[in-house]
């Protein structure tokens, strides 16, 4: 297997313009017109995911509101009408896309927080502005991966270096236990 095989996809995220409309659009409690997309294909790594000569895609956008405009909630139609959005974006990359999707589960930043119990439908764990980052992740007295319990780590997207940066704070968080298992 190529390694690119089993790498995301990014779309819609050219320039910092598009970025900044959808930023805008979510701000403003309106699902983006032209949504940051991220890709990931997992079935290409792990085949019994799907049946055969099918694929199973997982699609996240960035910067989708937790709350519409007007802070009305989301509908099944919204997130219908969003996903439609998605896959025709999806589309014009990657023509045939929308014909052959057989299933589909769309989740919601409210959705994210009441199934995976991440606040605001957060996957980062909070915000990744900068009083958020480095030693004030996810605050400076826990900026080290301990806890005030001994024996309790702190790993995930709410720690350094935060989300997006897949394993790092796994591997961080480890190296610390076993720097603390040496020193007994």
């Amino acid at each position: 297997m190529e390694l690119l095989e089993s790498c995301s996809i990014h779309l819609n995220c050219e320039s910092v313009d598009v970025l900044e409309a959808a930023y805008r659009e979510a701000k403003q409690g309106r699902p983006s017109t032209r949504p940051m997309l991220e890709m990931c294909i997992p079935s290409v790594l792990d085949p019994t995911l799907a049946p055969p000569g099918c694929h199973v895609v997982s699609v996240f956008t960035q910067f989708t509101p937790y709350w519409l405009e007007g802070e009305r909630a989301w509908t099944e139609a919204d997130r219908e009408q969003f996903a439609n959005t998605v896959f025709d974006w999806i589309e014009r990359y990657a023509p045939g896309f929308k014909s052959s999707i057989v299933g589909k589960e769309v989740l919601a930043p409210p959705d994210l927080e009441r199934i995976f119990g991440l606040t605001g439908g957060n996957i980062f764990h909070g915000a990744m502005s900068l009083d958020q980052l480095y030693l004030a992740r996810p605050l400076p007295s826990l900026s080290d991966y301990r806890t005030p319990i001994r024996g309790l780590y702190l790993c995930g997207s709410g720690s350094h270096p935060g989300g997006g940066v897949m394993g790092s704070s796994g591997w961080n968080a480890a190296m610390t236990v076993l720097t603390d298992l040496r020193r007994g």
